[in-house]
């Protein structure tokens, strides 16, 4: 009842019920965890996935912890797949995970929320730090913009909205979309801020 193993005193019989349980209550929670997993995160990429993204937002929405939201789409994604065939682009895909991890922080949450798109809630970030986005954003663009191991170069388009922005929309989430379509419809491989 209290979620905790049993010690192993006792007569015989008890001992060897302790040992059992506890072998049991240890494989019940190694399965708990890995289905949790399962559930929260993105099964090629190992991002996060909507359903924890949307969780984690409405978290940060609902909180007093500054943030920056970051909308992010890989360019031309859909030419790539149709050129190279989707098991080259499920790579790219793996690759810009990555990279997005290894750019941003570990408090930092890097989330898969469709296809070729991805969004970052970047915590304790103000809007007078946008210069550290904009750093982070460019040195992936750069790695990724180079062909290796069979991977062709893209980039990516990226909107960002601060929870300190000035004159918002109606959501953070719809102010660093606009800020992405300005990207998109200017030239793409590119980083613009509501």
């Amino acid at each position: 009842m209290e979620g905790e193993i049993f010690p192993v005193i006792g007569a015989a019989e008890l001992q060897k019920w302790a040992e059992t349980y506890n072998k049991v209550f240890k494989e019940n929670e190694e399965t708990q965890r890995l289905i949790r997993r399962q559930a929260e995160h993105d099964a090629m990429t190992d991002a996060l996935n909507r359903g924890s993204f949307e969780k984690l937002l409405h978290m940060y929405e609902n909180g007093d912890t500054p943030y920056a939201l970051i909308l992010i789409d890989v360019d031309t994604f859909k030419t790539v797949n149709d050129m190279y065939g989707h098991a080259v682009g499920d790579e790219i895909l793996k690759k810009v995970t990555g990279l997005l991890k290894k750019a941003f922080r570990s408090i930092d949450h890097v989330c898969r929320i469709g296809g070729d798109e991805f969004a970052i809630i970047m915590v304790e970030m103000t809007s007078d730090l946008k210069y550290t986005i904009e750093e982070k954003i460019k040195a992936v663009n750069e790695e990724l913009g180079t062909e290796n191991e069979n991977i062709p170069a893209v980039s990516l388009s990226v909107g960002v909205a601060f929870s300190d922005r000035e004159n918002s929309g109606k959501s953070i989430f719809k102010d660093a979309d606009k800020a992405l379509y300005y990207v998109k419809e200017n030239g793409r491989n590119g980083c613009k801020f509501y």
